[in-house]
């Protein structure tokens, strides 16, 4: 039946359009009122409800400090007595060890701690460490806290391992282009650290090339104590400009670690080394030398504002007792999670240079590069 008016039968003081048909009418009135959609409501919103408080009510690690505070989030490392924790509210927190009375995880932390077990080999090549899992340390724990030397981290790990990329081009009045490319590795364990690294720079103005050099070097590190380390190194030269084909640089001595922390790096070294360097213009040379080498980083801002420096130095015993210094400083500013600007001033020393060449190389290098952590 079909009308214009409202029909309010069977639905108490609701008025429906009678427009309807009664086929239509009667089973929609029926199928609201009997309750089947408040239950299919009631149903929807208990599962939505039951998803939201598994995700919320998810299990967290958990950190409890000595002055009773609990602090939950996810561990993601600790080393040199400080252990760093991610929280939900304030991002990345790093609370001193001594302040720790208990830390749990829902997934097994690799914990370094002391060797029960004597291995001389694992001694000689990762020092007198081994790994063990848990997932509780502090009372009611598999191992105390005392004994904690780090969390989170390998025999084997990757250190400083970056990519700088810098360069310019100029063209009207003024038409040049340059290119600087770097690349630093460092892989380090408890007794052994390996530092590779290497550099190219090109220059050219009015399409005449003004700057092209490059250098690869290797360090080997091997610590005797927490301190002290036994050094080898290989550095080889190459350098257009200063008529420089070769020179290949080898060597070994000793150096002390002063500091080695997330913030501060600090380290130098002695020791003798031989040299033969091929010039283009001159006779081949061979001298032995002295050497000399630091290796400096701190963070002014972590991870955020780094300042570095790195030198080389030599004195030749021989063939005129020349001195050679390569050293590199600057500031590496994060700008966006692990890319960087580089800011660098480079300087390059060799009082005994191939005829007709300065004895003073100084470069100013602004870049960007990438930090694998």
């Amino acid at each position: 039946m079909m009308g214009s008016f409202y029909h309010a039968k069977d639905m108490g003081q609701r008025r429906v359009p009678t427009s309807l048909s009664r086929s239509t009418t009667i089973p929609f009135i029926h199928w609201v009122t009997s309750g089947i959609v408040p239950q299919f409501l009631l149903w929807s919103c208990c599962a939505w409800v039951g998803v939201l408080l598994a995700a919320t009510c998810s299990y967290a690690d958990e950190v409890q400090l000595n002055n009773g505070d609990r602090l939950t989030g996810d561990v993601v490392k600790m080393e040199d007595k400080v252990i760093i924790f991610k929280t939900d509210y304030g991002g990345e927190i790093r609370i001193n060890w001594d302040q720790v009375t208990a830390l749990t995880s829902t997934k097994p932390m690799v914990v370094k701690v002391l060797a029960d077990v004597e291995d001389r080999l694992r001694e000689l090549l990762l020092g007198e460490y081994e790994l063990i899992e848990t997932t509780k340390l502090g009372p009611g724990g598999t191992v105390p806290m005392t004994d904690v030397k780090a969390i989170n981290l390998g025999h084997i790990r990757f250190q400083g391992t970056t990519f700088t990329l810098g360069g310019n081009s100029t063209s009207g009045n003024t038409d040049t282009k340059a290119v600087n490319v770097a690349g630093r590795l460092m892989v380090r364990s408890d007794r052994q650290r390996l530092y590779l690294e290497a550099k190219y720079n090109y220059g050219e103005a009015k399409d005449a090339v003004t700057v092209r050099n490059s250098m690869a070097q290797a360090n080997y590190d091997y610590f005797i104590t927490k301190k002290v380390f036994l050094n080898a190194m290989s550095l080889f030269e190459k350098d257009t400009f200063q008529s420089l084909q070769l020179r290949t640089t080898l060597g070994a001595g000793v150096g002390y670690q002063f500091f080695d922390t997330d913030r501060t790096t600090l380290s130098t070294s002695i020791g003798l080394g031989y040299v033969n360097e091929h010039f283009t213009t001159v006779p081949q040379t061979e001298t032995a030398s002295s050497r000399w080498s630091v290796r400096f980083r701190y963070a002014i801002i972590p991870d955020r504002v780094t300042l570095f420096h790195r030198q080389d130095g030599f004195y030749d015993l021989g063939e005129g007792n020349a001195i050679r210094l390569s050293a590199d400083q600057g500031l590496r500013v994060f700008v966006y999670q692990d890319f960087y600007f580089n800011v660098e001033y480079d300087v390059r020393l060799n009082t005994q240079p191939a005829p007709g060449r300065q004895q003073l190389d100084e470069a100013f290098i602004f870049g960007i590069g990438y930090e694998f952590r």
